[in-house]
Order: C-alpha cells, then structure tokens, then sequence
C-alpha cells in the first residue's frame, strides 16, 4: 500500500465515522483506522531499518577493503575484537531493556490489581451501607 492510498483509506474511514451514529460500527472504524496507522509506522520503521542496515554493511564492506596488506590483518582483527565489544554492548542494552519492560509490566500488574481490590472495597462498603439503612 502506498502512503498516498494510505491517507485516502484512512480519510475514508474518518467520515464514515463522522457519518455514522452506531457506536459499534464507530468502533470498528477506528480499529480499522488504526490498524492503518500501525501498520504505516510498521512499514515506515521496516523500511528505515533495512536502509540502515544496507548503509552499514557498505560502510563494512568498503572498512574491510581498503587494504589487503598486513595493516589491513592487523585492523580486521581490532574490528572483529570492535565488533565482538559492540555486541557485548548491545547484548547488554537489550537484556537492560527486556529487562525494565519486564519489570514495568510487573508494576502495571500490580497497580491495576491494587485498583481494582480498592474499587472491590469501595463497592463492598457501599453494599453493606445500603443494607444496614434497609434493614
């Protein structure tokens, strides 16, 4: 899909939306509308990603060119100790990472339960109020 069908689809779906009264088919127009505009960002990220990663490796291919002499054994050895060190280095973001998403999820478990247990209580007093003014 292009971007410029993209918009067209995604202007469509707003005045649907506009047009209609339902709150159901309101609904569905907008998980179709966002079902759109995740799957541009999707689209546009996977498209960044592969162009960096094309830039990359000619940057590599032409570092790892340059000289086929013994400097150029020398630096291929401190480029793969480099690269070696920059993936320890990633590896370590990522486990960082995962690492807080995890933990992040474990506190939203938590305050939603706390949440939900007060709006419990909360109910549970109001039941026992009511039934001590009827009785």
């Amino acid at each position: 899909m292009t971007f410029v069908t993209g918009v067209c689809l995604i202007i469509q779906i707003k005045l649907r939306i506009y047009k209609s009264s339902n709150p159901k088919q309101i609904k569905e127009y907008m998980n179709r509308l966002k079902s759109l505009m995740i799957g541009g960002l999707l689209a546009a990220a996977s498209i960044a990603a592969l162009s960096q990663n094309a830039s990359a490796a000619e940057v590599k291919y032409q570092h790892e060119h340059l000289n086929r002499n013994t400097v150029a054994f020398n630096n291929s050895k401190l480029v793969r100790e480099q690269h070696a060190r920059e993936l320890r280095e990633r590896q370590a973001r990522e486990q960082h990472a995962r690492e807080l998403r995890e933990r992040q999820a474990r506190e939203q478990r938590a305050r939603e339960l706390r949440e939900r247990q007060a709006r419990e209580q909360r109910a549970r007093e109001l039941r026992e109020r009511q039934a001590r003014l009827y009785h």
